[in-house]
C-alpha cells in the first residue's frame, strides 16, 4: 500500500509543487522516525503539514513528534511543520486548513475555504455537493484518493473522482 500512495502522490504532485497535507502522515505498528523519514524522502514536493491526532507520538519523541523527525533526517528544506490551524490565501481566495473539521473559521461568511482532514470519508455524490455548499472540504486520501489541486475557482474540490492528474 505505501507503494501506491507513494507513486500516486508523485503521479500528482510535481518535485517544485507546493502539498498541505493535514495530518495523520503515519501510524501503525512499523511506524518509528526512520520509516516517517524515509517515506517523506520519497515524496514529489514542498511538504508542509498541519498535524493530526496522529503524528505526533511517534517513537521516541513523544509530543514533539514530527517536527522533530524533520529536523533529526535534515528534512527543513523538504518538509515545515505547520501551526494547528493554517491560513494561506491561493488564487485570492483565503483556506483554513486544519486537521479536524471545524463549523466556524475566518471569513468563513465572506467567502473563505475550510479543507481539513481526519473523517476518512469515502466519495459519495452527495456528501461532495454539501461540501461544496458549505465551503468545507474533506481532502483525506479517502475522500480523493491522493493529493488534490487547490484553486480559487475550487473545480478540482467540487468535483473529486472527476480530477485527473
Amino acid at each position: 500500500m505505501d507503494t501506491h500512495l507513494i507513486d500516486t502522490w508523485n503521479v500528482r504532485v510535481g518535485v517544485d509543487d507546493t502539498v498541505y497535507f493535514l495530518g495523520d502522515f503515519a501510524m501503525g505498528p512499523r511506524v518509528d522516525d526512520g520509516f516517517v523519514a524515509e517515506r517523506l524522502q520519497y515524496l514529489n514536493g514542498d511538504i508542509r503539514v498541519v498535524l493530526g491526532n496522529h503524528d505526533q507520538p511517534i517513537s521516541k519523541y513523544g509530543m514533539s513528534g514530527l517536527k522533530q523527525v524533520v529536523k533529526d533526517f535534515g528534512l527543513e528544506d523538504k518538509v515545515e511543520v505547520l501551526s494547528d490551524i493554517h491560513e494561506e490565501v491561493i488564487d485570492g481566495v483565503l483556506f483554513v486548513m486544519c486537521h479536524y473539521p471545524i463549523n466556524d473559521w475566518d471569513d468563513r461568511m465572506k467567502g473563505s475555504v475550510h479543507l481539513h482532514g481526519h473523517k476518512h470519508n469515502g466519495y459519495s455524490a452527495s456528501r461532495a455537493r454539501e461540501q461544496s455548499r458549505q465551503r468545507r472540504f474533506d481532502v483525506g486520501v479517502d475522500m480523493y484518493g491522493g493529493p488534490v489541486e487547490v484553486t480559487g475557482d475550487l473545480r478540482f474540490l467540487n468535483d473529486p473522482k472527476g480530477w485527473k492528474p
